[in-house]
């Protein structure tokens, strides 16, 4: 769930992301995971869904657990499904919690890596140069 001010405007992808609101510091905490907002699909409930929301989460949703990997997703169901990937994304995270990386002006694109919580997401569109996953990044 996001814990700061947001704005949604068109990516430079032609797409939509999502933009900080106002200036936030190095480190500043600006996403927790909430069970309310941060929706557990299991396989099972996936599939009894409409092909309009399965669709929906095919492009939102990321695996719960990439290390487990066992079929289960998380959907968020604030602005922040709308955080797009970089190779050097502003934001890192831990286990439940989003941070930025350094100091983020107002009107910035937030943005994180998705390789971190799905190794499998398909990034070849991405024009930037891959980084060190092990690298530290916060």
């Amino acid at each position: 769930m996001l814990i700061v001010d947001t704005i949604l405007k068109p990516d430079r992808f032609g797409g939509i992301g999502l933009f900080s609101a106002t200036r936030l510091p190095k480190g500043s905490l600006i996403w927790i995971h909430n069970p309310i907002v941060d929706i557990t699909v299991t396989p099972e409930q996936y599939e009894a869904l409409a092909p309009t929301f399965q669709a929906l989460l095919d492009k939102h949703a990321y695996p719960r657990d990439y290390k487990a990997y066992d079929g289960v997703i998380e959907y968020n169901a604030d602005n922040a499904r709308f955080m797009n990937h970089s190779s050097r994304p502003n934001t890192y995270q831990d286990d439940r919690r989003v941070f930025t990386a350094r100091d983020v002006q107002p009107g910035e694109e937030l943005t994180c890596n998705y390789l971190f919580f799905d190794p499998r997401c398909d990034v070849s569109w991405n024009e930037e140069p891959s980084m060190n996953l092990d690298a530290p990044t916060g």
